[in-house]
């Protein structure tokens, strides 16, 4: 999942600030410790040393893998974080900025980007980073043989050239106004070469269990259902920001409501999506720091376009038949406010829409329009967490009073992700997406380009309109910042009014951490970055 900025001329320039590539020179040098020089003091009044503690966090469910290349849920990203390292990455106020690299060029024609290696890096199992291991890695992943999950985040590579022993050069298929940020979304994490070797020599060979990246962290141990284990690595190349704590365990625990009191009991540490319901609660309690953020998530119900029933009249009989008001209020205790667009405001390219009022009678017009008067029944899948399931059986119940009625069936994260991905059976669901990158292009186009249909793609409602094909390849392409924000704006404009999705609710992100743990942060991206923590 980002100094030195290059030249370009002013039109890329423009280009740039739409998706928040803005110059910035390279302060990012690891800093080198000096010890001041030593005083006759006695044994008994030396500071004592600080010592590593052990951190646990509270995560929703197991991992489906724990390479960068072949999960694409949350849960996954979250633990791979604290091991993988890539080129570019986000910050916390989401710029771009290097990582792996120390400075990138993006070409006058957006066509191709170049990025210098930092010297000195190493991976957790001492192979060394160059120009030719990023381009085997970055390869491997978009080389669909492989049938890695992430193969086609890279759809947009034409070539992956090495320059020099410390220069690599990625080329795109037509100009791409987002490309360094898709470089810097977690699918793009480096490999080590020697792992890469292992599955290359061995088909067999399982990427999935033995990560290895150049993070601050490395990994010690997946216990099945019970925790994933991450410890310092003393080699890692940036001594400023060597980790701090003795192991980090990634603890998944469905129940919200479980990790609440394991956060209580002090069994966690760190808790993401803490339920609104109990932040009132935790905000009281002297042990614990309870903080909240916009996020970019959107919370919405996903239909297979492909059945009859889900016409688009159907569809804009769901978004008038639920009262978003109600759902903010009754599920998420107020935090949060209704979806007004497939993206959230802190996307860069977002455009607000005038949001479906509720309107049971409009509904039921609707309804009879599209040839359902008497509705019919159906099947919501949802994630088995507190908080969709909560959301899952409040819309079932609104859908209810228009006919639709509809089956809530919880199944666990990864179970649901293989459901959809595959694209067989597919009813309705409830979705959260939140991009990746950062802006627009990955916030629209997984959910709303005809060729991002499953199998393995994410357009789960099978949502096919040429002209968003269009529009979303010509802001791509485009070097004028202004018609790439037009085309955005018809974009959303087009999928609201569609109803391509039920759009429900933008939650707020709530943290819960125990206050002798510190710097944690939190990016709207929802990853939680633990790799600088502190525990007291």
């Amino acid at each position: 999942m980002k100094k030195q900025m290059k030249v370009m001329n002013t039109a890329l320039a423009s280009m740039l600030l739409l998706i928040g590539l803005s110059a910035c020179s390279s302060t990012d040098k690891p800093a080198t410790s000096t010890t001041p020089a030593a005083t006759a003091t006695s044994k008994a009044t030396e500071a004592p040393k600080a010592v590593a503690k052990p951190l646990v966090v509270g995560i929703e469910a197991e991992p489906k893998s724990l390479s960068p290349y072949n999960a694409t849920d949350g849960n996954s990203s979250g633990v791979q974080g604290s091991m993988f390292e890539g080129l570019l990455k986000l910050s916390a106020d989401m710029k771009v900025v290097p990582q792996l690299a120390t400075e990138y060029k993006l070409s006058a024609d957006a066509k191709s980007i170049t990025f210098t290696l930092r010297p000195n890096v190493t991976f957790h199992d001492g192979s060394k980073l160059t120009a030719q291991g990023v381009k085997d890695s970055l390869d491997f992943v978009r080389n669909k043989a492989n049938k890695q999950a992430r193969a086609s985040f890279f759809e947009f590579v034409e070539s992956i050239t090495v320059v020099d022993e410390t220069h690599v050069t990625i080329t795109s298929k037509a100009p791409n106004s987002a490309m360094a940020a898709y470089m810097a979304h977690s699918a793009a994490s480096i490999l080590s070469p020697a792992e890469l070797k292992k599955k290359k020599d061995d088909p067999n060979y399982n990427m999935d269990r033995n990560p290895v990246g150049t993070g601050p962290f490395k990994f010690a141990e997946w216990k099945d259902g019970q925790y994933v284990k991450v410890v310092p690595y003393d080699g890692y190349w940036d001594a400023e920001h060597k980790a701090k704590l003795e192991s980090v365990t990634y603890k998944p625990v469905k129940e919200a409501s479980t990790r609440v009191n394991m956060l209580k009991t002090g069994e966690l540490d760190v808790v993401k999506n803490v339920p609104s319901q109990s932040a009132k609660e935790l905000s009281t309690d002297t042990t614990i720091d309870i903080s909240k953020n916009p996020s970019m998530d959107v919370f919405y119900v996903g239909a297979n376009n492909k059945l009859p029933q889900y016409n688009k009249e159907v569809r804009q009989a769901m978004n008038y038949a639920v009262n978003k008001e109600q759902l903010i209020a009754q599920v998420e205790n107020g935090y949060g406010r209704i979806a007004d667009s497939a993206i959230a405001p802190n996307v860069i390219g977002y455009s607000p829409q005038k949001p479906y009022e509720f309107n049971l009678e409009k509904a039921k017009e609707l309804m009879k329009k599209g040839g359902y008067e008497k509705g019919f029944e159906a099947t919501l899948w949802t994630r088995n967490d507190t908080e969709f399931v909560a959301i899952a059986e409040n819309v079932s119940i609104q859908l209810g009073k228009i006919g639709i009625n509809a089956k809530v069936v919880p199944m666990e994260s990864g179970t649901l992700f293989d459901k959809l991905d595959s694209g067989k059976d597919i009813d309705m669901y409830i979705g959260r997406w939140s991009p990746g990158t950062g802006e627009a292009d990955w916030g629209l186009r997984p959910n709303f380009h005809s060729t991002r249909i499953p199998p393995s793609y994410n357009n789960d409602t099978f949502y096919i309109n040429k002209e968003v094909d269009d529009l979303l390849d010509g802001a791509l392409s485009s070097s004028d910042s202004k018609k790439t924000q037009e085309n955005y704006d018809k974009i959303q404009k087009i999928v609201y009014e569609d109803a391509a999705w039920l759009y429900l609710l933008e939650p707020e992100s709530i943290i819960g951490k125990r206050k002798d743990v510190s710097n944690v942060v939190l990016l709207p991206t929802g990853y939680i970055d633990v790799n600088n923590a502190v525990k007291k």
